[in-house]
């Protein structure tokens, strides 16, 4: 078999999209052997398929957001540190800048979300500006669900913000809601366009979960 040494073809540099998996896979991996874990350990600690996490650290998927948010717990972090780049300083980052066209990216059938600020590795709110794909709840494997609150404002279009067991809330331009993200819950836009969203989450570690008395809460 004859292999082409073309340099124009094989130094072709990877997408946005897939360089940011690889960076976030070679994260994943690093704190899950600095934690002397197994692929197996870590997901008997984070509840999420040992096969989904060995495709993550290879950087052949992108993991959905409730995922990481699982994997954030397993190893006691804040969400944000598990998204963000390892720090050079210990220094406090008191302001943080992003500019527009440089967020970390989680896409997946459901929704696009640009992770803001994921630069700042500690930070109480997880700030996002998503882009809503589904359009239906029957598009969703199960209703989203994990410890924390949700703030959802709608940037354009319009969203049907679904809580299982209960009436849809419909939601326009302009509107917003607050929720406790324990709830069942799924976003979908409504009409033929996606809907595009402001979202700030905020998710309490598994220690501070500890000390809630909410342990026995399922991910």
């Amino acid at each position: 078999m004859r292999v082409s040494h073309n340099s124009t073809q094989n130094s072709k540099p990877p997408s946005p999209s897939r360089a940011g998996r690889l960076d976030f896979g070679e994260r994943l991996r690093s704190l899950r052997k600095g934690r002397g874990w197994t692929l197996d350990q870590l997901g008997r600690r984070s509840g999420v398929a040992i096969s989904t996490i060995s495709k993550a650290e290879r950087g052949v998927i992108s993991l959905t957001y409730d995922n990481i948010l699982k994997l954030a717990f397993a190893f006691d972090m804040q969400m944000s540190e598990l998204l963000s780049e390892p720090q050079a300083s210990e220094r406090p980052q008191m302001v943080t800048v992003e500019r527009r066209g440089h967020a970390q990216v989680i896409e997946n059938n459901y929704y696009v979300m640009h992770m803001l600020c994921s630069g700042r590795a500690r930070k109480r709110m997880v700030p996002v500006f998503a882009t809503i794909k589904a359009h239906s709840v029957e598009e969703f494997s199960k209703y989203i669900s994990h410890p924390g609150e949700e703030f959802v404002y709608v940037l354009e279009g319009n969203l049907t913000f679904q809580v299982e067991g209960d009436a849809p809330y419909v939601l326009s331009q302009g509107d917003c809601l607050y929720f406790d993200s324990d709830l069942g819950h799924a976003y979908l836009s409504s009409g033929d366009g996606d809907t595009k969203l402001l979202v700030v989450c905020w998710h309490p570690t598994s220690s501070e979960i500890d000390d809630m008395g909410l342990g026995a809460r399922e991910l």
